[in-house]
């Protein structure tokens, strides 16, 4: 696996997002499966529910996303991965204090990119630009989730 993607980018696949045409349209030009964590996973079922909380969808609606989530996963679309906790926990904590700092990151975003490096990850795909500083301060190639589409295009046979 080369590229990581962020939840919030995830996310995008799945509402209705101002990026989400240009994600998918980058997602599908890759070629790559959709690998999450248990991390991911976990804020997923938070962000939808705070779609619900926040009036931006019904329980029923966030039901049906997270029951299209879990299709894909059976369908092999999505592919779940096992990392070694303490291993990643132990590299977002080098991470955050080394760069949290400068980047401004928080626990998740330096445990995203945690993971990105513990899997051997290339690249990390997200829209938070304290996560992209962090992943661009430890060499991952960055993706700006709003800026995919060209990108996408461009990197289509690498």
């Amino acid at each position: 696996m080369r590229t990581y993607l962020d939840t919030g980018v995830f996310l995008k696949l799945y509402s209705a997002e101002r990026e989400s045409p240009v994600v998918e349209r980058w997602v599908k030009a890759r070629g790559e499966a959709i690998r999450l964590s248990a991390l991911h996973e976990a804020e997923v079922v938070s962000a939808l529910r705070l779609k619900q909380f926040r009036k931006e969808g019904t329980a029923r609606e966030v039901e049906a996303v997270m029951a299209l989530i879990e299709k894909d996963f059976r369908a092999g679309v999505l592919r779940r991965i096992a990392l070694d906790w303490p291993e990643v926990w132990a590299e977002a904590r080098g991470l955050a204090g080394r760069w949290a700092g400068q980047t401004g990151c928080r626990t998740l975003d330096s445990l995203h990119v945690a993971s990105a490096r513990w899997l051997g990850c290339r690249e990390l795909v997200t829209t938070d630009e304290r996560q992209a500083a962090m992943a661009a301060a430890v060499r991952l190639r960055v993706v700006d989730g709003r800026k995919m589409a060209q990108d996408g295009e461009e990197r289509k046979g690498d």
